[in-house]
């Protein structure tokens, strides 16, 4: 027997400084995506193996898992796919969540409870995005600085779906990480924001309470886009007053105009990484829009993709790998 587990990314919008039940609350605003994200599989084996990409991050986790359990280290895991670093798509905390749950099923310990799978590998609360993400997916607000020792509440959740001809799709082009760029990386970006919420307007609020919520209740993708150029620009008014902003280079600038000019309502970089990315509507103008992508930053100088939102969270399967069918061979190796 084994599990293959599939774990969306988790996209960081903005902070947003929120009142909830009359108190002054900041919450993260993101999107669960489809794409890119975390696939893995993972079958009983005596000590722990882990293969593939994003291995060596996926290591410490696994040991915090054991460590937490008290438990002897024991499984296979392959890593077919992983997010990749430094993008500001939650990557350490959904490969680690994905981890943990194939170690779950491998040991006979609970698949489902994202807290304690949380807790087992060593989350904090600042990834309390992630965490709903992982459990739920969709657009979710959730709370940015909960109480000590609490975990983060999940103030807002709603979902966005259409067929492809109107779906709402997000363009990415993930740049190639700079080699001098530290692991730790996302985890600054994320603190940059934090340390920056004094500056941030109350308009932020408003701006999802009126618009940005009405407009996905609405299906009003241009109302949607507005709202959240406009929080983009909060955020960043916010960054440059605490000193922790971070500059665009002059080719993160050529792209973003380029998805302006080709029909990107909304477009920004990442939040908490180096991602940029653009919101359009339909799979034809994203087609479009990643063909025009592509043949400005030429075949090997990073990744264009499309994705949509995650509306379910993290998924699994138990296969029974004695099969002969194609579907259920043993784990994949890599050459």
């Amino acid at each position: 027997m084994l599990i293959e587990v599939i774990v969306p990314a988790s996209l960081p919008l903005g902070l947003v400084k929120l009142n909830v039940d009359g108190q002054e609350t900041l919450g993260w605003l993101g999107l669960t995506l489809q794409q890119p994200r975390v696939e893995l599989s993972a079958q009983a084996a005596p000590g722990l193996n882990i293969t593939g990409p994003r291995a060596d991050a996926a290591h410490p986790r696994a040991a915090r898992f054991f460590d937490h359990h008290q438990r002897p280290p024991r499984g296979h895991v392959v890593i077919e796919y992983a997010l990749p670093r430094a993008m500001g798509l939650s990557s350490e905390a959904m490969l680690g969540l994905g981890v943990a749950r194939s170690l779950a099923w491998v040991n006979g310990l609970p698949l489902d409870d994202t807290p304690a799978l949380a807790q087992a590998i060593g989350l904090g609360p600042e990834q309390g995005l992630a965490l709903h993400g992982f459990a739920r997916g969709g657009l979710l607000l959730v709370e940015a600085q909960p109480a000590a020792g609490a975990l983060p509440r999940l103030l807002r959740r709603a979902e966005i779906a259409h067929p492809d001809p109107t779906a709402w799709v997000i363009d990415f082009y993930l740049t190639p990480t700079p080699t001098e760029t530290p692991a730790g990386f996302q985890a600054e970006r994320h603190a940059a924001l934090l340390a920056a919420a004094p500056h941030l307007s109350a308009e932020t609020g408003r701006l999802v309470d009126e618009q940005l919520w009405p407009a996905v209740a609405q299906d009003d993708l241009p109302a949607f886009a507005a709202a959240l150029m406009a929080l983009q620009a909060h955020n960043e008014a916010a960054l440059a007053a605490a000193g922790r902003q971070l500059p665009l280079t002059v080719a993160d600038r050529r792209l973003l105009d380029l998805m302006r000019v080709e029909g990107a309502l909304a477009h920004g970089r990442t939040a908490t990484g180096l991602a940029l990315f653009g919101l359009v509507r339909g799979a034809p103008a994203s087609q479009v829009l990643r063909r025009k992508l592509n043949d400005a930053v030429g075949f090997f100088a990073g990744t264009v993709m499309a994705s949509i939102t995650d509306n379910r969270g993290a998924t699994h399967i138990e296969k029974d790998a004695s099969q002969e069918d194609e579907r259920f061979r043993p784990i994949r190796m890599r050459e």
